[in-house]
């Protein structure tokens, strides 16, 4: 009974001793390990500082790239505003040039009808105008009459407007009732100025060099008035 005691306690303490052995030769392995780093340079408590110190530099860099991102936002929201704003800048300028153009024109208008100069003192072809209509050879045609202030009656009567030129090598010559819808065609009654506009559709193969005006009065106060320009039509 006690040899079979004595057997087992020896048994236990070789395992003891083994597992003893095992630890020992673990923490010499690691032990040799980082001896090893150590003699290479390699200190893994310099490496935890300089980790640290790479962190704190990306939080750095991203505190810096986030204040870079808002100032450049700023600078061009800062340049959107000043474009914008010179935008309606120039927009005022050119509608004050536009108003100041068309003041000039009003200006000389009546200036015409006041002090005509060498026109005729009753009735007079201020202007007359020819713009691109809405298909290919479609036109539309502004005018306006007036006559001398000093004359101080009312003139009415109508006019007839006809286009020449040539087709097939040929004159040829269009009234306005032939070239548009206006049946009725131009009556004035004005004691200033009036203004007329339509539109015309020239046939296929007509090739346009003059527009005839004759104004005629119907007051024996007014005398007939005979134009011809050239046809030029401006853009739209």
């Amino acid at each position: 009974m006690s040899h079979h005691v004595v057997r087992a306690r020896t048994q236990r303490q070789r395992q003891l001793l083994m597992l003893a052995a095992v630890v020992v030769m673990v923490l010499l392995g690691w032990g040799l390990f980082e001896y090893g780093r150590y003699q290479g340079g390699f200190d893994r408590f310099a490496v935890r500082e300089d980790i640290q110190a790479q962190r704190q530099r990306l939080d750095e860099l991203a505190d810096e790239n986030a204040r870079l991102r808002e100032q450049r936002a700023i600078i061009e929201r800062s340049g959107q505003i000043e474009q914008e704003a010179y935008k309606q800048l120039q927009g005022t300028v050119n509608g004050l040039q536009d108003e100041l153009l068309e003041l000039k024109e009003e200006l000389a208008f009546y200036r015409g009808i006041v002090s005509p100069g060498d026109a005729n003192k009753g009735l007079n072809l201020q202007s007359f105008e020819l713009t691109p209509g809405r298909g290919a050879r479609s036109f539309r045609f502004k005018m306006v009459l007036t006559q001398v202030l000093s004359t101080g009656t009312v003139a009415y009567g109508n006019i007839a407007l006809s286009i020449v030129g040539t087709q097939e090598g040929a004159d040829k010559e269009y009234t306005l009732a032939q070239l548009s819808d206006n049946s009725k065609g131009l009556q004035f009654r004005f004691k200033y100025f009036q203004a007329f506009e339509g539109d015309i559709s020239l046939p296929e193969g007509f090739l346009p060099s003059k527009v005839n005006l004759v104004v005629k009065p119907r007051s024996r106060t007014h005398k007939q008035l005979t134009e011809s320009v050239d046809w030029t039509v401006q853009e739209s």
